[in-house]
């Protein structure tokens, strides 16, 4: 019978496609084995590329590479190491290879099979890696800066001395014609922190987005893309200055928004275009070179005028007004900042200092110590903060004379110099040591350093070391010596302070330093003064003459090399003569450590040998057994050895970004019975699985039991494969996690990025595929309730997000991303109605894409505070959701920001009745905080939120039910507010709405949208009119209107019977229309109305593919567009003038003309393709653009340029003789 049914196998259409598969392998195995050199040989050209370009990123602008070039390197080195081991194994090679000439044999048919199958499978990995080596970015930083924190300005004061110049300021930071500023004044008069002050400000009222870059200390130009782009959150990706230069610059031309760049501690000339910062002018000359008038091309023409869509400020700080003005500020917008008036000067540091009116002896020696500040609000600060808790007179008796005597000897920085005085010891510490590190300084790091120098006596034994060093961090800001960071978990020290800093630290026994950033380290110190060095640090120095073979420092505690030479290597007995060593930090070094003096540094307390190229020999970690912190980070370790055994004080260790890093040995883990922190992520680690006993010389999971047990608080790991998970390991006791479980790749291949390694927070991410049941992981089930951010792929058993995993209600949850999921249905279906209803109460960001089965949010009235911390929901590929929110959910979402809904085939509304409820009796729909709207793709949208009536069908996107959005008391407390809705809505696109034919409906209050800034709408087939008469006054604040391919569209504004004052100003500032096939008006009016708006603000206007459009501007208007800088028309068949003469007639006289169109702005005209325009304007008139320097005029055959008596000086068109 088995003959029989192999041989109907065989027959069978399945098998024989098995066995052609099958056959594949008989190809040559020697051709086979050339093929496979030749695509690992190009694999390798890829992974060397991608590595240089992340190297780059990682070395010189600090960033960090994405979780996808992460994956992507991983892989390459698994396939790699596979191809190696597959190469080297030359005995079955010589079993396989057909040599029967050389060696008598013919090849093993069996062996010779199996090893050209093997080769196939690994040439197939090669290509997919091949294939996917392209990424949008390489690396990356942590995100947009805190801006929040970042201007938080604490000691900023209200000087009356100062309240000119911050008008002035505020008047060149509204005017849209000042495109640069500058303020100059003495280091520490307070230029940076008034700045921060004033940009808080106008970020909010004057509708501007911030960026900035510190150019203390001329940093290069990369690193200042860099940090002007990380406040952006972009990346650069490109390798060239020039091509960086280009992205950024985009970018900000590309802003919704007026853009603010400040640059702070300006001490150098710099170059804008090679920065990327747009300069107009600049645009317009690359435009121009080497073109007559007449013939540039459109697309370049287009390109500058959507460029420049949004202005662009600068704001240069800098202590030379001679630099400002070297930079082309013009004087006018040049402005000082003198130092405080004594009286000014004393009052503010008897406030910082504590100091009463009453006090008559401490207000003497108050005024005398800032007097000797000489009015500088930073010495001021300083001085006092050291002061504030001294009640002894003595104390400031003796700040006074030594103020004094610094003073008399001209040692700079003396209030610094004062407040270090009045630290305890432990502050001292902790400040010296922030002044090594740099002036920016992460505190994780800060923390190990601490740690590893023994200066938190004690306290990293009984509690969290953290929160010892952020209270020191803490004080040290309260007496001005270190400040805040754009990010929560950096801190700054300013550049003067850390001057002093570092000069202290030279005049300190036992606290020398010997630091250099960026330098060519061209010789060691002399041996006298490496005999008092207590820190050496080298940081990306190229050292030119390489390492010494040994060097004697007795009382070196610190010794950090992070190099940037791969062909760098340290001496084998280079550490033989630091004893005291405490702290050894090597990144990017060569280095034998079985073979180094590394071994015999017995106090070492902190190691971190990071991105080092490693002997496989790590035994000599067994000798350091005072070892607290170890880091082999972004090494090419592949085995932990067996001695990390011994080494019993271990609390912080990290092997992350280790990608050879495949195997740990039993019981290693669990032995290291102290450890606090462990940091795993992107390794490679092969678990032995979960009831399995072999293999034998490998680690499980069921090892962290112990760990957890005993004093485990922080851990980062990713863990591919479930089946390697015990069911009953719970992480929940753990106060810090990120947590990657299931399919790694598949992870990466989302928008979704894991929060940076040291940030404090609980990170989950889940992909379970066929066969794991969530129900059945109970320990990873169990940290559903304290995660702070939460990421779900595939997800098998669960339908219903709250009452699957949690019904408690994810009471920590702050971000929540699902994905690519069949199963979910509902986020909160509650099957009993005693469980709770307080559901997300701390949900910040909600992200759905791709979820085939969901079709509903919420199906149940929640209470507070449910949702009351939501900002942004995102929903995109949701095929099957007819609704995003319940009215009565809507209460709740008080501090709502972004709502973006798209590709949602079935959605109908955004905000839906319960089935229960009564249209007649909804009283109000509340979305104070809304800033931002996305409605794209959603064909079978009928309204945001529609609400049914006997009358017509409702065909509006916004309708008057919504005019009672801020009465939630009913008609008592309405009188006492204005009606409107979406108060503090900004921007809106639209695309694709095929069901709606309005956008707003006639009842709607008139101040509603009173702030929107933009409207994009696109695809929209059944709109006739943007703004209808109706409308009219409640555009008042927009400044970018852009319409394109809307086939009904017939009016953009119509202004017939509108209501309002006549002449109404508007902000309106960018108009882009384009393929509006049945556009006849662009502003549609009354012909009685004297003035119909007044666009004194508009600067550029843009029309294409509007065929039915006979005219741009009315004459009302055109003759006050003074602020007018680019005016392109192009492919409109029947337009026949830009100003349309309201008469119909041409009445004026031919002999002299009485009308004059006066364009002081206008710098680009383009007309192109408009076969009936004859003239500007049907009439006598003059036309003048005194700052025009590009005029196109192409296949334009009716239009009459110039007539008779013209000339080049005032350009006149004159369309009539």
């Amino acid at each position: 019978m088995i003959p029989l049914t192999l041989f109907q196998f065989v027959k069978s259409i399945p098998g024989i496609e098995w066995l052609k598969q099958q056959l594949i392998q008989l190809k040559l195995y020697e051709e086979r084995l050339g093929e496979l050199e030749g695509a690992v040989d190009v694999l390798k050209k890829e992974l060397e590329s991608v590595i240089n370009i992340v190297n780059e990123e990682e070395n010189q602008y600090g960033k960090v590479r994405t979780a996808k070039v992460k994956a992507w390197i991983e892989g390459v080195d698994v396939i790699i190491s596979e191809y190696n081991e597959f190469i080297e194994d030359k005995c079955l090679d010589e079993l396989a290879v057909l040599n029967f000439f050389t060696t008598g044999y013919l090849p093993k048919p069996g062996i010779r099979y199996c090893r050209s199958r093997r080769a196939y499978n690994i040439i197939t990995k090669v290509n997919v890696k091949k294939n996917t080596a392209e990424f949008d970015k390489y690396a990356e930083g942590s995100g947009p800066p805190s801006k929040a924190s970042f201007l938080l300005t604490d000691n900023y004061e209200n000087f009356p001395s100062r309240d000119e110049i911050v008008k002035k300021l505020k008047e060149a930071l509204g005017n849209p014609d000042v495109k640069m500023i500058g303020l100059y004044g003495l280091k520490g008069v307070g230029k940076s922190t008034m700045v921060k002050e004033l940009a808080k400000e106008v970020e909010v009222n004057q509708n501007f987005v911030m960026t900035m870059a510190n150019l203390e200390g001329n940093p290069g130009i990369r690193q200042t893309q860099g940090e002007i782009a990380g406040w952006l959150g972009i990346t650069l990706v490109h390798e060239s200055d020039s091509a960086r230069a280009t992205q950024l610059e985009d970018h900000l031309k590309k802003k919704k928004k007026n853009t603010l760049v400040i640059l702070d501690h300006l001490c150098a000339n710099l170059d804008f275009k090679l920065l990327g910062i747009p300069s107009l002018n600049d645009n317009l000359n690359n435009v121009e070179k080497g073109k007559p008038s007449g013939q540039h091309s459109m697309v370049e023409i287009e390109e500058t005028i959507l460029d420049c869509y949004k202005m662009c400020k600068v704001l240069l700080i800098s202590e030379s007004k001679q630099l400002l003005s070297q930079m082309g500020v013009n004087e006018t917008n040049i402005f000082t900042m003198d130092v405080l008036k004594d009286e000014e000067a004393e009052m503010f540091f008897k406030k910082k200092a504590g100091v009463g009116n009453g006090e008559s002896e401490f207000n003497i020696l108050a005024a005398q110590i800032a007097n000797k500040c000489n009015g500088l609000p930073s010495s001021l600060v300083e001085s006092a903060k050291g002061l504030v808790n001294q009640k002894s007179l003595s104390a400031w008796t003796n700040a006074l004379e030594n103020l004094e005597r610094q003073m008399s000897t001209g040692v700079p920085e003396f209030s610094t110099k004062l407040s270090f005085e009045l630290l305890d010891e432990e502050l001292k510490n902790i400040f010296l040591l922030c002044a090594y590190m740099g002036p920016d300084l992460l505190i994780m790091e800060l923390v190990k350093h601490c740690i590893g120098l023994d200066y938190l006596q004690g306290t990293y034994k009984e509690s969290d070391p953290r929160d010892k060093v952020r209270e020191l961090v803490r004080k040290l800001k309260l007496v001005g010596l270190l400040s805040d960071n754009h990010s929560s978990d950096h801190v700054t020290m300013q550049a003067i302070v850390r001057s002093a800093a570092l000069s202290i630290a030279s005049d300190t026994k036992e606290k020398h330093i010997f630091t250099m950033t960026k330098e060519p380290f061209h010789k060691w110190p002399n041996e006298d003064k490496l005999n008092k060095l207590a820190v050496i640090s080298l940081r990306h120095c190229d050292i030119c003459d390489g390492f010494l073979k040994r060097i004697n420092c007795p009382r070196l505690r610190v010794f950090r090399v992070d190099n940037n030479n791969p062909l760098l290597e340290i001496p084998t007995n280079f550490f033989e003569g630091m004893k005291e060593l405490r702290v050894l930090i090597l990144t990017g070094i060569h280095l034998s450590p079985s073979d180094s003096s590394i071994a015999t540094l017995n106090k070492l307390r902190m190691l971190c040998l990071e991105q080092c190229i490693l002997d496989k020999d790590l035994s000599f970690i067994g000798n350091l057994k005072e070892l607290i912190i170890l880091s082999f980070s972004g090494s090419d370790i592949e085995k932990l050895p067996v001695e990390l055994k011994q080494v019993k004080k271990l609390q912080v260790f990290d092997i992350s970004n280790c990608c050879k890093l495949k195997e740990i040995p039993p019981n290693v883990i669990s032995s290291l019975s102290d450890l606090k922190e462990l940091y795993m992520r992107n390794t490679f680690i092969q678990w032995k699985p979960i009831g399995q006993t072999h293999p034998d010389g490998i680690a499980c999971l069921s090892e962290f039991r112990r760990l957890i047990h005993n004093q485990l608080t922080t851990l980062d790991i990713q863990i591919p494969v479930v089946s390697c998970v015990p069911k009953d390991l719970f992480f929940n006791k753990l106060n810090r996690y990120k947590i990657v479980v299931g399919d790694v790749n598949a992870y990466f291949e989302t928008d979704s990025n894991m929060p940076e390694k040291y940030e404090a927070s609980r990170y989950l991410a889940i992909q379970l595929k066929s066969g794991f049941d969530i129900h059945f992981q109970e320990g990873i089930k169990g940290l559903f309730g304290e995660v702070e951010n939460l990421f779900i792929e595939e997800l098998n058993g669960v339908q219903d997000i709250f009452y699957n995993l949690n019904w408690k209600g994810f009471l920590s949850l702050k971000h929540l991303l699902i994905v690519n999921n069949s199963e979910i249905q509902s986020l909160i279906n509650p099957k009993d109605t005693q469980h709770s209803k307080n559901i997300f109460p701390k949900l910040e960001s909600l992200h759905l894409y791709n979820l085939k089965n969901i079709d509903e949010i919420c199906s149940c009235k929640l209470s507070a505070p449910s949702f009351a911390n939501l900002k942004v929901i995102k929903i995109n590929l949701c095929a099957k959701l007819n609704k995003v929110f319940l009215f009565s959910v809507i209460s709740l979402l008080t501090v709502l920001e972004t709502i973006e809904v798209s590709k949602c085939n079935t959605l109908k509304e955004i905000v839906a009745l319960e089935a229960q409820s009564n249209p007649t009796e909804i009283k109000f729909l509340n979305f104070p905080e809304l800033r931002s709207l996305t409605l794209l793709s959603l064909p079978g949208l009928i309204g945001f939120n529609h609400i049914p009536s006997t009358g017509k069908k409702a065909t509006e996107l916004f309708h008057e039910k919504m005019t009672n959005i801020f009465d939630p008391q009913g008609q008592e407390s309405r009188a006492k507010i204005k009606d409107c809705i979406f108060p503090n809505l900004k921007n809106i696109k639209l695309s694709s709405l095929n069901s709606l034919m309005e956008i707003w409906n006639s009842g709607l209050p008139s101040n509603s949208f009173g702030k929107l800034d933009a409207l994009v709408i696109e695809e929209c087939d059944k709109f006739d009119k943007v703004f209808p008469c109706y409308m009219a006054g409640i555009f008042k604040s927009l400044q970018v209107l852009r319409v394109t391919n809307c086939k009904s569209m017939t009016a953009i504004f119509d202004l017939d019977d509108k209501r309002g004052d006549a002449g109404d100003v508007v902000n309106l500032r960018d108009v882009h229309l384009e393929t509006l096939p049945k556009l006849e008006d662009v502003w549609k009016w009354n012909k009685d109305q004297d003035r119909i708006l007044k666009l004194n603000y508009i600067q550029n206007m843009w029309v294409s593919d509007c065929h039915g459009l006979e005219n741009i501007f009315p004459f009302s208007e055109a003759k006050n567009l003074n602020k007018l800088e680019y005016l392109v028309v192009r492919d409109c068949s029947n337009l026949r003038e830009i100003v349309v003469n309201e008469q119909g007639t041409n009445t004026a006289s031919t002999s002299s003309p009485n009308i004059s169109f006066v364009f002081p702005k206008l710098t680009t005209i383009n007309f192109s393709k408009l076969p009936k325009l004859k003239s500007f304007y049907r009439g006598c008139y003059e036309l003048s653009c005194p700052a025009l320097i590009n005029l196109s005029i192409e296949l334009c055959d009716k239009v009459e340029l110039f007539c008779k008596g013209t000339t080049d000086e005032n350009p006149v068109l004159y369309p009539e003789e």
